[in-house]
């Protein structure tokens, strides 16, 4: 188990006539993450991993006094993982994680004249809205489940040293419609690690990251001392 706190200082206002003051708010993390032993399948070692994350658990944002309060990105995150021991310089990692945002569901506001005028989110404390965000879809049990995303992850991993990734990530199109699949790889030359990924989109929605390289560097100061 574990608990991450963070201090959030935002200057994203949109400008206007009053000159918005930036927003402060505070944010907590709590994970939990349990890995079992090993046992036999299909002739082959292989181990169970499970985790789950609640992040930015904490007030809103406001940037203005009698101005509209923003909830932060409060996620729920749970996954599980098979991974399969083939030998001492093969194995195979199936992962599978479900994400869902526990904020409220945007719900359609009119004028006085019933004109419609865009979607709003209920106005209520940040705790309230983490409960109720499981049970307040307008469209009932249906578009809640339609409010998780999913993700399926596999990782070969070939001795300490190389490994081969792909995943592919799947929102509805209702929620965003994010679909994409990603691919990478990753070695560790002496005491650096590079990873290299590449994310292809699927969707007609166009992703930020598309079609983009990312790199990243470890260095590990230590290799004597074992990570696990």
């Amino acid at each position: 188990m574990s608990v991450a706190g963070r201090y959030i200082r935002s200057d994203l206002k949109i400008s206007t006539d009053v000159d918005a003051s930036s927003s402060n708010s505070l944010g907590v993390d709590i994970a939990g993450f349990y890995k079992g032993n090993n046992f036999d399948l299909f002739n082959n070692k292989a181990f169970l991993r499970a985790g789950f994350n609640i992040s930015n658990i904490g007030p809103k944002l406001k940037y203005d006094e009698g101005g509209q309060e923003d909830y932060i990105p409060t996620n729920l995150r749970f996954g599980t993982g098979l991974n399969f021991i083939f030998d001492d310089s093969n194995a195979l990692g199936i992962n599978l994680e479900f994400a869902k945002l526990l904020v409220p569901s945007p719900v359609a506001t009119y004028d006085d004249n019933n004109v419609f005028i865009g979607y709003r989110q209920p106005d209520t404390t940040f705790l309230d809205a983490i409960f109720k965000s499981f049970n307040d879809a307008p469209g009932g049990f249906t578009e809640e489940v339609e409010e998780f995303t999913w993700a399926l992850g596999l990782e070969y991993l070939l001795g300490d040293n190389f490994a081969v990734r792909t995943g592919y990530f799947n929102e509805s199109e209702e929620k965003g419609s994010r679909r994409y699949l990603t691919f990478g790889s990753g070695f560790t030359l002496n005491n650096i690690t590079i990873d290299i990924s590449y994310l292809s989109s699927l969707s007609k929605v166009r992703n930020p990251l598309e079609n983009t390289l990312r790199f990243s560097l470890t260095f590990n100061l230590n290799s004597s001392v074992p990570l696990d």
